[in-house]
């Protein structure tokens, strides 16, 4: 056993779909699952009557039930089930900086909400900014018609996090036997939409031709290494969510982005671009954290 992935749990369905997926992601990998279940100690007026002792007690079956699930469909998996006096947050947290350390934080995300965009919740988003492992937003009812097909679709960035990101995703449609797509979407500076300037060269032209000479050079090292796996580079002048979206509904089993560790308590820690697309794709999503290099610490002017 390599590790383990971890999955958090309550009982709701899109927490049963995310189990099911962190248990089948744990046998691929040959990792055990930890299983946790976060109950806040806390006293209010409602232990008077005993309702906390109740929840308490239901909380315990579901986990209960959640363990007995795995270990029917999947016999062979190591699988720890615990239950967490902390919340959510702080609990699922904890959980994967436990050594071994988990290899991924698996979690589930609600169906679609009043503006057409999956519901990414609070505790997700709150968990996102912490965890240092890959986590992974599955939505309910999302196995129905896995295995397939389809591919693994990666968000590249040239120039940030694509080492993480490309590993993350190579590996995974290795573990899969599915192809790769690996999508660079880029947009033109917004000086060059203005006063006439990209009428009067080419500029697209050009940005088009150096975009795809930057995305074969960062995957080129990851072809290597996994020379099993068929991989597509696709360059599109567009917006990145919205192709990553697209992709994603053609039929994609799973979306890899990156996420850039933020030290800052202050300020979003997820981008506009993976907060877009855990709000709209449809299939699970790997967000993965990367740190920036010096030297794109140097460029951005940072110390």
């Amino acid at each position: 056993m390599s590790g383990f992935v971890v999955v958090g749990v309550d009982g709701s369905p899109e927490s049963l779909a995310a189990l099911d997926w962190a248990a089948e992601e744990a046998a691929g990998r040959g990792a055990g699952l930890r299983v946790v279940l976060a109950w806040p100690s806390v006293v209010t007026p409602l232990s008077v009557l005993g309702a906390v002792d109740l929840a308490h007690r239901q909380a315990e079956v579901t986990l209960r039930e959640a363990e007995l699930r795995v270990r029917e469909r999947w016999p062979e998996l190591a699988v720890v089930a615990v239950q967490v006096p902390h919340d959510p947050v702080r609990a699922l947290v904890e959980e994967a900086g436990e050594e071994p350390a988990a290899e991924t934080l698996v979690l589930g995300s609600r169906g679609l909400g009043a503006v057409a965009g999956f519901l990414v919740g609070s505790v997700s988003r709150r968990v996102l900014a912490k965890v240092a492992c890959p986590v992974v937003l599955v939505r309910e009812g999302e196995r129905e018609g896995q295995g397939e097909g389809g591919e693994v679709v990666v968000g590249v960035d040239p120039y940030q996090g694509a080492a993480e990101v490309l590993g993350h995703a190579f590996a995974a449609a290795e573990r899969r036997g599915l192809p790769l797509r690996a999508v660079y979407a880029w947009t033109l500076p917004v000086a060059y939409q203005y006063a006439g300037i990209a009428a009067s060269v080419d500029v697209s032209g050009e940005m088009q031709t150096f975009a795809e000479v930057e995305l074969a050079r960062v995957v080129q090292p990851w072809r290597a290494e996994h020379p099993g796996v068929t991989v597509v580079e696709e360059v599109l002048n567009a917006r990145p969510a919205k192709v990553l979206a697209e992709r994603a509904a053609a039929g994609a089993e799973l979306v890899v982005i990156g996420r850039r560790v933020r030290r800052s308590p202050l300020g979003a820690h997820l981008g506009s671009v993976a907060h877009a697309v855990l709000h709209h794709v449809p299939c699970p999503v790997a967000v993965v954290p990367y740190e920036r290099t010096p030297e794109e610490k140097q460029e951005a002017g940072d110390e």
